[in-house]
């Protein structure tokens, strides 16, 4: 297999900046979100452009705004100023800025104003998807008279104007429940974004086709909402968009569902898997190649691909359920089992897996903890382990939950996730900013308060 970096060189795929920065003068928000610099983004942007890579700004442009809203300054350019429940299942904080309110368009103008000039890449990425709260606030009136997809095409023909005048040309992440009416500008790159193995891009593809846009799929990593990553799903995954032919563009995703928790070797081996899709096509995949280039130790990728198995049964449906019920069929979308296992309440008897089939991923984790790649160094050696340290405490809790845990039982657990929040923020300083790490902490926090 070639450098990564060399294989990042193939047409229209690029490397993403997602970053915050502050509204021109406004400090507060400035220190609150660690960002990146326009120096520093000039800096990685001449980094990139030595390496053969585009480098393109992913400025969100309308819905997943609530880093913004949270703030006095910015709270009223809101479409609510109250959360909702999202598809009447999980609550999100108000996050989308209001398309009747002109001070919204002058903003984002701002924004990309500062960033555009310092990324070399051809394009924008404007965000626009999940607008959760479109419609429920401020313009619910018009939305009712118009059409909500009507005010949201409208709105995002502004920004993919406000892009042109900057010299880009815009992209937005494409729902699988379009938000957009017929009116949405034909020069936008739409990316359709997928998951899930078991889940085809073809139709979204061709309607963005039929309407004569360009379209770039978008398959994801498989490694947020886990710890150990998803193997069998991520390669199903990519394998399906490399074999979308009418997509001009392959763009791999990674994000931070759950507060980036997964640790650094799993995102980076899983970035390998999907620079080989996007490079060599569907079913090329080398881990052995992959463990190599990104680690310098092939043995590692073997590892990393089989601990992103453990639990591909029960993460499938192939296993009887909690209470020894047949298996469903039903693959856990988004997450892997043994997250599931991690955050669910102790006392609630439902869920993946019975108690055999915990057992044998149990099993599998101790034959990966005695089979670890031994001439790792130091840094690499301890996120590795802590990978496999969250996969037991997933395991054991999935066992206790099946069994029933004593108090003793219980604080054990407590006390084991406080050690792992520790190993956790030292490794997160070691790679990243502190930006994150407080909100990322906080759902481990979670799980040691509520024993």
């Amino acid at each position: 297999m070639v450098d990564l970096l060399e294989q990042l060189k193939m047409n229209h795929l690029q490397l993403y900046v997602e970053h915050s920065l502050a509204y021109a003068g406004h400090e507060d928000v400035w220190r609150a979100a660690s960002p990146i610099t326009m120096e520093e983004l000039s800096a990685l942007n001449g980094y990139c452009r030595a390496h053969g890579v585009a480098l393109t700004a992913n400025q969100n442009c309308f819905g997943h705004f609530e880093r913004w809203l949270r703030h006095p300054r910015y709270a009223d350019l809101a479409e609510r100023h109250t959360g909702i429940m999202a598809n009447d299942s999980f609550y999100v904080p108000p996050n989308t800025l209001c398309p009747m309110d002109s001070r919204c368009l002058k903003l984002i103008e701002d924004l990309l104003a500062q960033q555009l000039p310092h990324c070399s890449g051809t394009y924008a990425n404007i965000g626009c998807d999940e607008p959760w709260d479109l419609g429920r606030g401020r313009s619910r009136e018009i939305c009712a008279q118009r059409g909500k997809a009507a005010v949201f095409s409208e709105h995002v023909g502004h920004v993919v104007q406000l892009v042109k005048n900057l010299g880009k040309r815009a992209q937005f992440w494409c729902d699988p429940h379009p938000n957009e009416d017929d009116n949405l500008p034909v020069d936008l790159v739409a990316l359709v974004w997928e998951y899930e193995a078991n889940r085809p891009f073809a139709s979204r593809v061709q309607s963005h086709v039929n309407a004569g846009r360009e379209v770039w799929v978008a398959p994801g990593s498989s490694c947020w909402n886990s710890s150990t990553g998803r193997t069998w799903n991520r390669r199903g995954n990519l394998d399906n968009a490399a074999n979308e032919s009418a997509a001009t563009g392959f763009l791999g995703t990674i994000w931070g569902d759950g507060g980036h928790r997964q640790p650094w070797p799993i995102s980076q081996f899983a970035i390998g898997d999907m620079a080989m899709a996007a490079w060599s096509g569907a079913n090329q995949y080398n881990s052995l190649a992959n463990g190599l280039h990104i680690f310098g130790d092939q043995a590692l990728g073997a590892w990393l691909e089989a601990l992103g198995e453990a639990d591909k049964e029960i993460c499938r449906g192939e296993r009887p359920d909690f209470n020894g019920h047949p298996p469903d069929g039903k693959t856990i979308h988004n997450s892997t089992a043994l997250w599931v296992e991690m955050h669910a309440h102790l006392y609630e008897p439902a869920g993946k897996g019975d108690l055999a089939a915990w057992m044998e991923v149990r099993q599998r984790l101790q034959q990966l903890q005695q089979n670890m790649p031994e001439k790792l160094d130091q840094n690499l050696r301890q996120e590795c382990a802590l990978a496999l340290e969250l996969a037991f405490f997933a395991a054991d809790r999935a066992v206790l939950r099946r069994s029933g845990p004593t108090i003793d039982e219980r604080k054990a657990l407590a006390v084991r996730m406080a050690e792992m929040i520790a190993k956790h923020r030292k490794q997160w300083l070691h790679r990243c900013r502190y930006g994150g790490l407080e909100d990322s902490t906080q759902h481990f926090l979670q799980l040691a308060k509520n024993w």
